[in-house]
């Protein structure tokens, strides 16, 4: 994805002189704790065109594009995907020791392994895995990339046999070491720093049915239901989980 060079949206800026980037950067904090990412993007947007070199500009504006990405059709999903890896490697390059540059250009990566095909899928999913690490290397309680890690140790355990094809090609072989007790793990460790995240135990309870622990797996599921939404998009969590719970109702 280095061949793309991607700026963000133009943005007509208001025309009041007072627009700094602290005000376009708390404007976008505060729509993103309302999970308004729309008017969040905006902002960032204009933070962007104040300073394009801010660490916390060009995270946040990556993060807005992946959000972005994810509720767009499926014909438009590409182009955000690589707008949010673009920002997030230019946050990296700028800032090598910034966790949260690291973690969001793992996620950007994450995202446009949905949108590419199968070989480089499995390309890519190797950088998420070193962008993830990298993330816990600068600061070692971050749950989002432990649970990055739980999703890669999960993807990697269930691939199909084409898939472990190209990994071999890419890997050598099927990773060493990536199963679902790996995922397991690294879901439980970032339930242990984000017990509050719904997103968290719907994996781990994803994870435990693919382990055949379905008492495990219903009560990681219940706990995601019963959490107050803490990220925009809790509400899907919830639902897989719902639909999850019904499908192993009567598994012992």
């Amino acid at each position: 994805m280095a061949a793309f060079i991607v700026v963000p949206s133009t943005l007509t800026l208001p025309n009041s002189q007072d627009a700094t980037l602290a005000t376009a950067l708390r404007d976008g904090d505060t729509a993103f704790q309302a999970f308004d990412n729309e008017t969040a993007r905006e902002s960032y947007q204009r933070a962007f065109a104040i300073d394009s070199t801010n660490c916390d500009v060009l995270w946040k504006l990556a993060r807005s594009d992946i959000n972005r990405g994810m509720v767009a059709p499926k014909d438009e999903k590409f182009r955000w995907f690589v707008s949010s890896e673009a920002l997030s490697r230019r946050c990296v390059t700028l800032y090598p020791d910034s966790a949260e540059a690291h973690f969001f250009h793992a996620v950007a990566i994450g995202q446009l392994t949905k949108v590419v095909g199968n070989k480089r899928r499995i390309e890519l999913s190797a950088d998420v895995k070193r962008e993830a690490e990298k993330t816990l290397s600068l600061d070692p309680q971050h749950a989002g990339a432990m649970h990055i890690l739980g999703r890669w140790n999960y993807e990697i355990a269930s691939l199909g046999w084409l898939s472990k094809v190209a990994a071999k090609v890419v890997y050598g072989g099927v990773p060493p070491g990536a199963s679902y007790a790996q995922a397991k793990q690294w879901f439980e460790r970032a339930i242990q720093v984000r017990p509050d995240l719904p997103l968290n135990h719907l994996w781990l309870g994803e994870t435990l049915i693919k382990l055949d622990d379905y008492r495990g797996a219903r009560e990681e599921l219940q706990a995601c239901l019963d959490l107050k939404d803490a990220m925009w998009d809790d509400p899907v969590t919830k639902a897989q989980a719902t639909k999850r719970l019904r499908e192993i109702e009567d598994k012992e």
